[in-house]
């Protein structure tokens, strides 16, 4: 053997375990991207589910008030429509007595009417100044 081979082998070991340190350095680096990637990748997935859900709760919000919103527009125009053929308060109570179902009213019973018509729509109990008009304007002429 020549002298220069052990020296030569032991360069070449040198070598080739730098080479493994460097490689495997190497790996690590990239088993730490790795993981640093995946833990976003995770992140990322979790916004997107919940995203996902909002976006799920938004359009059941959405679906849920427009039913409600079309019910309370059909309601509302079914109102309007029967408003519209109703008689006024004061045609309907020109003839109470008829609604009432008698003829004669005496001026107690008028009284008594009168007196409870005014708690339920006197405006100082908190209720309709022309509805209050238009009962006395009915009461008024039964006891004519």
């Amino acid at each position: 053997m020549r002298s220069d081979e052990p020296c030569q082998i032991a360069s070449e070991h040198d070598t080739t375990e730098y080479k493994h340190r460097i490689l495997y350095s190497e790996l690590e680096a990239a088993n730490a991207l790795n993981r640093k990637l995946m833990r976003q990748l995770k992140q990322a997935q979790a916004a997107a589910a919940e995203a996902s859900r909002a976006h799920a709760k938004m359009v059941a919000t959405l679906t849920e008030t427009m039913r409600e919103n079309t019910a309370l527009t059909t309601e509302r125009d079914l109102w309007k429509a029967r408003a519209m053929r109703q008689p006024s308060l004061s045609e309907t109570y020109l003839h109470i007595s008829h609604l009432l179902g008698i003829d004669d009213v005496t001026e107690e019973e008028v009284r008594v009417i009168r007196k409870a018509i005014a708690r339920l729509h006197h405006p100082d109990t908190g209720g309709d100044a022309e509805r209050m008009k238009a009962w006395n304007v009915a009461l008024d002429r039964l006891d004519i």
